[in-house]
C-alpha cells in the first residue's frame, strides 16, 4: 500500500533544524485558535497574554504564540489564507501535540435569515470545491466536533450574537462565487461559504483530532453582494467569537 514519503513531524523537524532548534523548543498546546487575520490573532493572544513560540513553517510571517498552563497550553496561531496552507499548519501544530482547534474566521452568507454579523458554526460541508481535503481518506461530509459545536455555539449566544448551524460550501476560488451556484446551494439548505472549513474538518478527522469553526458574517450573496466588515453588527459579532474562543480555550 502507498504511503506519503514525509511525514509533519519529519517536515517540522527538517525546518526547525535549519534555525538551530528541535522538537523540544516548540511550544504547541493542546488547543488551538486559528484565525486569518493577523490582527483577531494579536488582539486574542494579548488577551490571554500568550508569549511568542517558534513557529513551525518555512516563514516568519505566520505565527504561533502560547500560553503555557496546567491543561496542557493554549496556542493562538496566524494562518494562511486557503485549504492547502491552512492545512500544512494544522498538520505541524497536530504533530506538536495539538488536540482540538477553533477557527476563527468571516464567511460569506447565503442565507437572507442571517446577515453581516451572524455568527455560522457549520456542521458538515456538503459542498467541497476546494482541493487539500480530496487528499485525505474520509466517508461522507466533513463534519464538525459535536461536542466543540454544542459548547461553542452557547458561548457565542452567552457573548451575544445570533448563531447558525447547518450545512457549509468550501471554496478555493474566491472569485467564482458563481450567482447560479449560490442559488443552487441556497435552496439545498447550504448557509454561507469560506475557503478552509471542509479541508480542516476532514484533516482533524483524519488524524483523531478534533475541530470547530467559527465564522461570522462578513458579506451577503444572495442577492447584489453587500460587503460589510465595517458594519458595526459585523464587529460585534467578531466581539463575540472572539470572547467564545477564549472562554473555550481557557476552560478545564
Amino acid at each position: 500500500m502507498s504511503s506519503p514519503r514525509f511525514s509533519p513531524k519529519q517536515a517540522v523537524e527538517s525546518r526547525l533544524r535549519t534555525r538551530g532548534l528541535d522538537f523540544s523548543d516548540l511550544r504547541v498546546g493542546k488547543k488551538v485558535i486559528l484565525t486569518w487575520t493577523e490582527a483577531w490573532s494579536t488582539q486574542i493572544a494579548d488577551r490571554m497574554q500568550a508569549t511568542p513560540a517558534p513557529h513551525t513553517g518555512f516563514l516568519e510571517n505566520y505565527w504561533l504564540r502560547t500560553l503555557d498552563n496546567d491543561t496542557g497550553g493554549v496556542t493562538v496561531a496566524f494562518a494562511p489564507v486557503g485549504a492547502p496552507g491552512t492545512i500544512m499548519m494544522i498538520e505541524d501544530l497536530i504533530a506538536a501535540g495539538a488536540e482540538s482547534i477553533v477557527g476563527v474566521g468571516a464567511s460569506g452568507g447565503l442565507d437572507p435569515n442571517h446577515p453581516v454579523g451572524h455568527v455560522h458554526i457549520p456542521t458538515r460541508v456538503t459542498v467541497i470545491d476546494e482541493g487539500t481535503s480530496r487528499q485525505y481518506p474520509g466517508h461522507y461530509y466533513p463534519t464538525a466536533d459535536p461536542s466543540m459545536l454544542a459548547e461553542l455555539s452557547k458561548l457565542v449566544q452567552k457573548h451575544g450574537a445570533t448563531v447558525e448551524s447547518g450545512d457549509w460550501w468550501t471554496t478555493d476560488a474566491f472569485y467564482r462565487e458563481m450567482t447560479d451556484d449560490i442559488t443552487r446551494h441556497l435552496e439545498k439548505g447550504v448557509k454561507g461559504i469560506d475557503m478552509e472549513t471542509s479541508a480542516m474538518y476532514r484533516v482533524a478527522e483524519y488524524r483523531g483530532v478534533a475541530a470547530c469553526n467559527l465564522l461570522v458574517v462578513s458579506d451577503e450573496l444572495w442577492t447584489d453582494w453587500n460587503y460589510g466588515i465595517d458594519f458595526s453588527e459585523f464587529q460585534t459579532g467578531v466581539s463575540a467569537v472572539h470572547n467564545a474562543a477564549v472562554e473555550w480555550a481557557l476552560s478545564k
